[in-house]
């Protein structure tokens, strides 16, 4: 973490908006109003945050049939690494355990493991609200999303009526907006 650290330190005083792919890790954000994030790793204190641009454009959600195609499961359309899912997707069940709680302020927030540059993510999409997500939970929403998805595609699973989206993606794309 200490590289990240002093990445998060340099970005932040020289007010830069990188581009970077998220080292491996734990990593609580912010959306901005323009799309930027404001990343920092998890538990750190705000003031070792710093801006990254999502590295890849918006992709548009592909329809699938089915039941589950009207639960909030979104596939879009491309394949993530296995090795890179299966560990960030361990990674955010570790930060689940028993049940975490994550808490958005003025804008959307969201909570990404990161591993061999594939992302597992929980995402609170709506200002001022908050969630509780444990392994379960993690598990529930990887079973609707490889049910309408292919396996170890990028995509999400958000609850009927809440805020609370997970989803699996690449570091660096344009997720929780």
């Amino acid at each position: 973490m200490q590289l990240s650290s002093t990445l998060a330190l340099l970005a932040s005083y020289f007010g830069l908006t990188t581009a970077l792919h998220l080292p491996d890790g734990v990593w609580e954000g912010t959306i901005l109003a323009n799309g930027t994030y404001s990343i920092k790793a998890a538990g750190a204190p705000d003031s070792e945050s710093f801006l990254v641009e999502p590295t890849t454009t918006t992709t548009t959600q592909q329809k699938r049939s089915g039941p589950m195609a009207k639960r909030y499961v979104g596939c879009f359309g491309y394949q993530l690494d296995p090795s890179g899912v299966d560990a960030a997707v361990v990674g955010l069940k570790n930060w689940a355990g028993s049940g975490h709680t994550l808490t958005s302020g003025d804008k959307n927030t969201f909570l990404a493991v990161s591993a061999e540059g594939m992302i597992a993510y929980y995402c609170i999409d709506a200002p001022r609200s908050s969630g509780n997500l444990d392994v379960d939970d993690v598990n529930y929403a990887l079973e609707r999303m490889d049910a309408t998805c292919r396996r170890y595609e990028a995509s999400y699973f958000k609850w009927d009526g809440s805020v609370e989206i997970v989803g699996k993606g690449r570091a660096g794309d344009n997720v929780c907006v």
